[in-house]
């Protein structure tokens, strides 16, 4: 999946945290360079034995259900890989454990390299970095999981160091720089048996969308060569591994279709082909990856959403119902999975669109579950491996199945619509009455607070922020930083402003805010304001209106951001200058007061 840095404000005024000036909310979970606790000796669980040879015939029900973790070892900021810099927790023990105690069999996770090698230097490769990737493959054989690394980004146009360019201009050079990459990812795991899969790369084209040019498909399929002589050349486990190689932008039209693709020759493996066709599945874009259009209907389900009067026709996709997808299924059955290839589609998912339709929020949710699960269920029942594509982010037009933070899972409704469908190779297996969302414990009264960050780092953080939240002395202040003893620190400094929450029992409409300070003589604009709660949204919930005033004066507000913070509580953004899909809206800042008000509908589904 291309790049989605979909990252909450929470998560944003965290990574603000870590300069010296601010102070003022908890860092990313994990750190930069990447360990997580929970890991084992990385040599406790992996099998060496040359005897585990998964065969064909088995290798779908082997790898059942599959998980992506997304957005993590693949960030990538200003052409630096680094693990949390899509403010993502760093990858760890106990999210695999619940990756497999929810029901998945494998799980993908997408590495980035690029500047993990060191051209000046025969390609050789990071080996802080390489045993990185090691323990988190461990990760994932602790927790009994198939796992996939491959090479993700360095494929992209789009990211500054992109180099594994079928449109470059030195293809010699870049195969070279191929090879030698991957005989040191291979030479690193020759002893891991096969429950380790090795992908050559993700989603590599020439950048632009229209039919692949002839050399630019000649230069891809000379990439998946590379890849399998390099690895293959290493020996050990390696010489029968199964090896996932894709086609143009791994769509399956390209793939299949008279445009090119030549599947790599694989010789010496154990006596049969030990090739896997990677695809992946978005289909169709305007419901499972378009932010801009109101497509949330798809299938037969979204036919009784129609029949419902809760969607109409402008609701559904032009294309890619059904029909397209059983055809589009039958058509990899027939050209590769019967023809002794096995496929995995490696990604697929659609995004979270209730946020942003909050009166149909639990039927898009239900929807959604129908979408992955009547995918899932189609593949596998065609001898396919379906990998669903998870980035981390719960909030709007997030892919998210988990709390990374909390291991938690978030939509619970989906995972099951997955797994049992994989389970039982049937597209609507786990259609059942699972709930939509994790139960929460009960409250007597909801409530409602005003988040606020100043140029200066003037603020207040949100309510479940882990140093300036709820818990702390500071959460019911307006406070900023000041050297107030003269000795050169910075100090925290209680402004005496005057907060107003707002306490929730019932449907109606609230005003949170912050008066009795003058912001305009403080800085000259705000960095972030928002709405945090200690209610979870779930998906009933209905929340309109929402106002801001500034020394009375209302401004207008053009979409908010209604979401949920990383505790899964719901969250609206007014302005956030870190995310440019918030509104932003200009305005001198206030004298006297700030007010956001917003009408609450349904508050009884928060209790």
């Amino acid at each position: 999946m291309k790049m989605i840095q979909r990252l909450s404000a929470l998560i944003l005024a965290a990574a603000m945290a870590l300069t010296a000036m601010t102070g003022c909310g908890k860092g990313a979970a994990g750190d930069a360079s990447g360990t997580a606790g929970g890991a084992a000796d990385s040599t406790e669980n992996k099998s060496a034995s040359s005897a585990d040879v998964i065969a064909i015939g088995d290798l779908a029900e082997t790898l059942g259900a599959g998980w992506n973790y997304g957005n993590t070892l693949e960030a990538i900021a200003d052409g630096v890989v680094s693990e949390t810099a899509w403010g993502n927790p760093a990858a760890s023990q106990e999210m695999m454990d619940a990756v497999a105690a929810a029901g998945f069999k494998t799980v993908r996770v997408p590495v980035s390299w690029i500047d993990k090698i060191d051209d000046a230097n025969g390609y050789k490769v990071d080996e802080a970095w390489l045993s990185r990737v090691e323990e988190v493959v461990q990760y994932a054989y602790n927790a009994g999981l198939n796992v996939i690394i491959n090479v993700h980004g360095d494929g992209y146009n789009s990211i500054p160091g992109g180099w594994l360019l079928v449109n470059g201009d030195d293809q010699e050079g870049i195969r070279e720089k191929y090879k030698a990459l991957w005989t040191q990812i291979a030479e690193r795991f020759a002893d891991y048996d096969e429950h380790l899969i090795f992908e050559g790369m993700n989603e590599v084209f020439d950048g632009e969308y229209h039919d692949p040019p002839k050399e630019y498909y000649e230069n891809l399929n000379a990439f998946d060569q590379t890849f399998v002589d390099a690895v293959r050349a290493t020996g050990g486990n390696n010489g029968h591994r199964w090896l996932l190689v894709p086609g143009w932008n791994t769509d399956i039209e390209y793939t299949c279709g008279d445009y090119g693709f030549e599947l790599p020759e694989d010789k010496n493996t154990a006596g049969e082909g030990r090739l896997i066709l990677s695809v992946h599945y978005y289909a169709p874009w305007d419901y499972a990856g378009d932010e801009n259009q109101r497509v949330f209907a798809w299938g037969d389900k979204g036919q009784e959403l129609i029949d419902a009067g809760i969607a109409t026709a402008k609701n559904t996709a032009s294309y890619g119902g059904q029909d397209d997808l059983i055809e589009q299924m039958d058509r990899l059955k027939t050209q590769f999975v019967d023809q002794g290839v096995p496929v995995i589609i490696g990604e697929y998912g659609c995004i979270d669109k209730s946020f942003a339709n909050l009166d149909a929020a639990a039927a898009i949710d239900q929807n959604r579950a129908y979408f992955d699960g009547f995918l899932a269920g189609t593949a596998a029942d065609r001898g396919i491996t379906p990998v669903y594509w998870d980035n981390g982010y719960n909030g709007n037009y997030g892919f998210a199945l988990f709390d990374r933070s909390t291991t938690e899972q978030t939509h619970p409704n989906i995972i099951e619509a997955i797994v049992k469908a994989v389970a039982e190779k049937d597209p609507t297996a786990g259609m059942g009455e699972a709930v939509a969302v994790a139960e929460h414990e009960a409250k007597d009264a909801i409530h409602a607070y005003l988040g606020i960050q100043t140029k200066v780092y003037t603020f207040r953080n949100g309510y479940d922020d882990g140093t300036y939240g709820h818990d702390s002395e500071w959460f019911d202040t307006l406070i900023k930083w000041d050297d107030t003893d003269g000795d050169g620190q910075s100090d925290i400094v209680d402004t005496g402003a005057t907060l107003q929450d707002a306490e929730i029992r019932e449907d109606g409409t609230y005003t949170v805010g912050v008066s009795g300070y003058d912001f305009s003589a403080d800085s000259d604009g705000l960095n972030m304001l928002y709405v945090s709660t200690d209610f979870p949204y779930t998906g009933k919930m209905r929340i309109t209106d929402v106002t801001l005033k500034i020394d009375g004066q209302e401004i207008a507000i053009d979409k908010p951001i209604i979401s949920s913070d990383g505790s899964g509580n719901v969250y609206i953004e007014i302005l956030n200058v870190y995310n440019e899909m918030a509104p932003n809206p200009t305005f001198d800042l206030p004298k006297e007061s700030l007010e956001i008000s917003f009408t609450l509908g349904n508050v009884k589904s928060a209790f």
